[in-house]
């Protein structure tokens, strides 16, 4: 039987393609003709109609696409899909659905996106109901309500959930469901879907045997009676002809039935005419009518299950399938990063040795500067001041006439500036007691002309800094001193030691007569030094106006 329709449902798409020419095949598709064919659709009165409709969206979705009017062309799928499903091509329905939502998927952003969504899981909720896919088609149902964007696209959904609840045998969670619907329509006017909800909740209260089912039946009849909905009225005599059947009342079944039978023949509808006789033929006692509609039945829920590999499935596996690709996508993304993380690293790595190589390098340079800096100022003071002294001396002793005395002077003096000079240079002592040595080189400055001052010294925690820190604090301020002695003519020299967060400030400052801080080779070498150990000072000073030096290490 399944064969034999497939056959001539090819027959009436070669129809529809080759004898159903009609002018919109070159021309513009406009809206008056979607929404005609649209209409034929769900007014379908004859078979024709539908095969009409469908030739007409088939030609004009091959069109939307090729124009890229993707948006249409969804709208021309879903209208092929429904015409499918009436004709009883539940498979093909369903593979045409789906290409309107692979459609959706590759243009998530498409306008009236979402409702086009809940359109689609609607209709593959009805498919897969009609496949006795029950499970499917109330997956399909909540997925559109997951996004449902109206109250009464909700109230209809909620309904066709409640109906394959029904069918699948979950007469519990279908009665619950419908009892939440009928507290929503009880407000509402008349009708179709009020009736319906009516109907169909009389449906499970039948099935657990609720003696008042028979009023809601009533109810629906009466209302669609009323709003003269023909095809819906069959359908309530068929669902009084089955409550009846399942009651045990056969004469009030058959009544049911063949008023069914009567007004699906005045519909000149073919399929619901079919379905009707099956009904009246089902209640027939006869042995023979018996079996052949058991086996009539057999074959038609075999031929529904026989390709259990739905193109749902098909797409679901395409939708894992992309999930997959991006997932390996990102996992090879991460191992990317992790490579690029781990080369940063060891170039950080080698940078960083490089730097210290560089700076070790750079201190080790500016350590034999300073070294040959201190040689050669030894070099000249010894010549300047010593040398210089020694050769008069020994003019002295050449000459008879000087006194012993005044060469003993001469020596004195002599001694005292190598001892001034031996002191400057000597190595410094700074592990133990820096407080009182500090103080104690510094007040060899103080003269009866020159006034020295020490402010904070004593607050600060030596032992807390480190050796290189103290002995480059002790010979720039020497070399400040020294200056100060032999420049300045300073009666007044203040030294303010503090201590700010993590370095020590030294603040100097005399009142002598200033420059104009043309660096020679004294106030390089205090440079020098500091940034050795990447400190710094900066010096202050007018003719004049005295002089100041901030030290920070």
């Amino acid at each position: 039987m399944y064969i034999k329709t497939s056959c001539l449902y090819l027959l009436m798409v070669v129809f529809s393609l080759f004898f159903t020419q009609p002018v919109y095949s070159f021309q513009k598709i406009d809206k008056d003709s979607l929404k005609y064919y649209e209409n034929k659709v769900i007014n379908a009165k004859h078979k024709d109609d539908l095969i009409e409709a469908f030739g007409f969206f088939v030609k004009t979705k091959d069109q939307f696409l090729k124009e890229s009017n993707y948006k249409d062309a969804i709208f021309t799928l879903h209208q092929i899909a429904r015409v499918q499903n009436q004709l009883g091509f539940f498979y093909d329905s369903e593979a045409s659905t789906i290409e309107a939502l692979k459609l959706l998927d590759a243009f998530p952003k498409m306008k009236n996106a979402t409702p086009n969504r809940i359109v689609i899981y609607n209709h593959l909720g009805l498919i897969y109901r009609n496949l006795l896919d029950y499970d499917k088609a109330i997956n399909y149902y909540q997925k559109a309500l997951d996004i449902v964007q109206t109250d009464i696209q909700k109230k209809h959904l909620k309904n066709n959930k409640a109906y394959a609840l029904l069918r699948s045998g979950k007469l519990d969670l279908a009665l619950k469901e419908y009892q939440a619907l009928i507290t929503v329509v009880a407000t509402e006017e008349d009708s179709p879907d009020k009736a319906r909800v009516l109907n169909n909740y009389a449906i499970v209260k039948g099935k657990l045997n609720q003696p008042d089912a028979i009023s809601y039946f009533n109810q629906a009849l009466e209302m669609r009676e009323n709003l003269d909905r023909k095809t819906e009225i069959i359908g309530s005599h068929i669902d009084l002809s089955n409550y009846y059947n399942d009651s045990g009342s056969l004469v009030k079944a058959k009544q049911h039935a063949i008023t069914a039978y009567n007004l699906a023949q005045g519909s000149k509808n073919s399929n619901i005419i079919s379905e009707t006789l099956d009904l009246v033929i089902g209640l027939k006692t006869d042995a023979e009518v018996l079996l052949y509609k058991h086996i009539s039945d057999s074959i038609e829920v075999a031929n529904l299950l026989t390709d259990g590999k739905y193109t749902s499935k098909k797409y679901d596996l395409g939708q894992l399938e992309k999930q997959a690709s991006a997932n390996l996508l990102q996992a090879e993304k991460e191992k990317y990063l992790k490579l690029i993380y781990a080369y940063s690293a060891a170039l950080i790595l080698i940078l960083a040795f490089v730097g210290f190589f560089i700076t070790r390098q750079r201190h080790k340079r500016d350590k034999q500067l300073e070294i040959y800096n201190t040689e050669l100022r030894i070099s000249k003071k010894v010549h300047d001041e010593v040398a210089n002294d020694v050769y008069h001396l020994m003019n002295k002793f050449q000459q008879s006439t000087t006194h012993p005395d005044s060469i003993l002077d001469d020596l004195e003096s002599v001694y005292e500036k190598t001892r001034d000079i031996s002191r400057e240079y000597h190595d410094i002592n700074v592990t133990e007691n820096y407080q009182e040595l500090l103080k104690d080189f510094i007040s060899n400055y103080q003269s009866p002309e020159t006034n020295i001052l020490i402010k904070g010294v004593s607050k600060i925690n030596w032992e807390g800094v480190s050796e290189t820190k103290k002995i480059t604090i002790y010979r720039v301020i020497q070399e400040l001193m020294t200056n100060m002695k032999k420049h300045s003519s300073a009666t007044i020299v203040i030294l303010d030691f503090k201590k700010q967060g993590r370095k020590i400030h030294v603040q100097y400052t005399d009142n002598g007569v200033g420059s104009n801080l043309k660096k020679q080779n004294g106030l390089l070498n205090t440079e020098n030094r500091i940034n050795t150990i990447n400190g710094s000072i900066t010096f202050k000073s007018q003719i004049n106006q005295g002089f100041s030096a901030l030290i920070i290490v």
